[in-house]
């Protein structure tokens, strides 16, 4: 129930839908759970999502389509501009690596710890025959070899454990560094998606000497003092929340939050270019 409401919330507050078009598609999911309607596939940009189970992800995807309409229709820009890599980072099924994908000249690299989410993700790669796309059953950290994972039911919740928690349901999955990805693939992101439920700072860790070569980070958590200073000393500012309708980037959060973006100093008078206003710093 409390899920329910939290959507109902998100709907009033979305860009990418209206009120009474949402919730409409909202009680269709609400029959669908209640009379097992699974597996079935719904719409996310010009992509289809193929969804096996019930999860988070997909009832926001089915309630709104694109959910995070201001960063994920800034992806999608930004991605347009010519060739690029992007680096989806906690990529649980694959909305954003299916948006990303739709760049037929962009390469995609998702990262997805969780081995039954990942064959999910993996399987909306295929049935979008997705070629420019490479999945990697892994976890990102500031150090190679394992990390303990839960095992719950809702993907999107899924998250490392420390050493000191509690190993009851709990998984043990492969940890990389970026900076070891990147030279494995001869591949440097220009843009960057971090959503791994508080792990955010070992990922940044791990990029060692690649910290600062993307032109663009979305990151959960990036209002936390630990983000914000690896940020500053990798030469980005923010946090700032993409507003993409109006072409500009706000220090505010808008009425429904989405991941806080930093834009490598570098990168600011490309994206002024492309008609963004972002505020001056000191």
């Amino acid at each position: 129930m409390t899920q329910f409401f939290n959507t109902l919330q998100q709907i009033k507050s979305s860009e990418s839908v209206g009120m009474v078009r949402g919730v409409y598609r909202h009680l269709q999911w609400q029959f669908r759970r209640q009379f097992n309607g699974f597996p079935c596939e719904l719409k996310v940009g010009n992509s289809t999502l193929y969804v096996e189970r019930p999860n988070g992800v997909a009832a926001l995807v089915n309630a709104m389509g694109e959910y995070d309409f201001n960063n994920m229709s800034l992806l999608r820009l930004l991605l347009s501009q010519g060739k690029a890599t992007f680096f989806d980072i906690g990529a649980n099924i694959g909305t954003y690596t299916l948006i990303a994908s739709e760049a037929a000249h962009a390469t995609v690299v998702s990262f997805e710890p969780h081995p039954k989410t990942f064959a999910r993700l993996r399987e909306n790669v295929q049935r979008n025959v997705r070629e420019n796309v490479l999945s990697l059953n892994l976890a990102l950290s500031s150090e190679e070899g394992e990390v303990r994972l839960t095992d719950v039911s809702e993907s999107s919740i899924n998250r490392v454990v420390s050493a000191e928690e509690n190993s009851v349901g709990v998984i043990r999955v492969p940890c990389r560094r970026v900076d070891t990805i990147c030279r494995e693939l001869n591949l440097t992101p220009d843009f960057v998606k971090i959503d791994v439920e508080g792990f955010e700072d070992a990922v940044l860790k791990g990029f060692g000497g690649y910290a600062g070569t993307a032109k663009l980070i979305f990151i959960e958590g990036g209002e936390r003092q630990e983000v914000q200073g690896w940020m500053e000393n990798s030469g980005y500012t923010g946090p700032w929340y993409s507003v993409f309708k109006g072409r500009f980037f706000s220090a505010k959060k808008q009425r429904r939050a989405e991941d806080p973006v930093f834009i490598h100093n570098r990168f600011l008078s490309e994206l002024r270019g492309l008609g963004f206003e972002i505020p001056r710093t000191s």
